[in-house]
């Protein structure tokens, strides 16, 4: 039987066979979680953290789209939500990729 760090769930059995035609066993934990990334540009999210025990906003940045886009893409937003408010655009001169982070009350 495997000792008890390598019965959770959260561990992979990875079977092999040695050189001499032994069949073993590996253990692999699997790894949880990943980087915070923007989802526009896909970059990594800086000031953005998984440490449990915090309060949510100590877990991201206290800003417009903070934890979920980049500085540079949020700018980019920014602007056109100006714009679009001002109307010296319209909605179909928006990027297709900034379209969920307009406001839904802009007219064509």
């Amino acid at each position: 039987m495997p000792i008890p760090k390598n019965r959770a769930p959260s561990v992979r059995k990875i079977k092999y066979r040695t050189p001499s035609g032994e069949s073993r066993v590996r253990y692999r934990r699997r790894v949880k979680g990943g980087i915070h990334k923007c989802a526009l540009s896909g970059e990594k999210l800086t000031g953005v953290t998984s440490v449990r025990g915090l309060s949510a906003s100590k877990h991201r940045p206290n800003r417009p789209f903070g934890g979920r886009l980049s500085p540079s893409a949020s700018r980019r937003v920014i602007i056109f939500r100006s714009r679009l408010a001002s109307n010296a655009i319209t909605i179909d001169e928006v990027p297709v990729e900034l379209l969920p982070y307009m406001r839904t009350n802009a007219k064509k």
